[in-house]
């Protein structure tokens, strides 16, 4: 079984490294990693960008934007790593 996993072109997450990972929202994970030399911890948010002008794999306030096919990608290989069944987020029930 691998042990990272590919965020953008030059850009691996070491998924021995991942502390805690959580779906945001359908559209955006956030990770936290023990990779951080000086205080253990580094988080890394990872979300999905439809907007033509955001360019893909660049980090910017934050967020490292990927393509959504990536951003299920990429969740569903930490799962399988993690052995656990792949998060979702429960939808609020919409009120009639």
């Amino acid at each position: 079984m691998s042990k990272c996993t590919k965020i953008f072109d030059n850009l691996y997450l070491n998924l021995k490294q991942i502390v805690t990972f959580e779906v945001v929202a359908d559209e955006q994970l956030k990770i936290i990693t023990s990779a951080h030399p000086e205080t253990n911890e580094s988080i890394m948010l990872i979300t999905f960008s439809s907007d033509a002008d955001t360019v893909l794999g660049r980090a910017t306030e934050g967020f490292i934007y990927v393509e959504l096919q990536e951003l299920h990608r990429i969740k569903r290989e930490i799962s399988k790593f993690m052995g656990i069944k792949e998060p979702k987020i429960k939808q609020a029930p919409v009120a009639a």
